[in-house]
């Protein structure tokens, strides 16, 4: 998922820098790189089924948690979007005019920045939700005042994953 969000990160760039040249240029990094994108996305999902329905390490329900959910729903936006952006835009339609092509695109410019910055949100909730089950905690016997004197009692890899979540 993290290669599908880094080809999400190219394919919105594209269209915000003009050092690809012409439009045609920057149209076909944009639909390549949502393609390799939506490609990526696909072998993580069939990943995270396979695993989650693993008998040797065990079955985890799918779709329990709200990460997951969002994650879903994310995909599905991001599945509309493109195909309303092939049939706008790459290929489009007979059907479509000028102006309603103008439409589409206000709307597409819209929702692209909602589905990148709704996806950034879901790889956090993700992150969360491991850190959920490695415990990413430390023991308090008395008042907590002075939290920063127990960072180092946080596991290694929760101040990992911590890190990768702010950046």
């Amino acid at each position: 998922m993290i290669c599908a969000f880094l080809f999400i990160t190219v394919a919105s760039l594209s269209f915000r820098q003009s050092f690809l040249g012409n439009r045609s240029r920057l149209k076909f990094t944009h639909g390549s790189a949502w393609s390799v994108a939506a490609l990526c996305a696909l072998v993580a999902l069939i990943a995270v089924f396979k695993s989650h329905n693993d008998a040797k390490s065990g079955f985890i329900a799918n779709l329990y948690s709200l990460h997951s959910w969002i994650g879903m729903a994310v995909i599905g936006m991001y599945l509309i979007q493109f195909f309303i952006g092939i049939v706008s835009f790459a290929w489009p339609l007979a059907s479509m005019t000028p102006t309603r092509k103008g439409r589409i695109l206000k709307l597409h410019k819209y929702v692209g920045p909602f589905i990148y910055n709704a996806t950034a949100a879901t790889i956090l909730l993700g992150i969360q939700e491991k850190e959920g089950f490695i415990g990413c905690s430390y023991t308090v016997t008395k008042a907590d005042v002075y939290p920063i004197q127990h960072f180092m009692d946080i596991p290694s890899v929760c101040r990992t994953s911590h890190g990768l979540g702010i950046l």
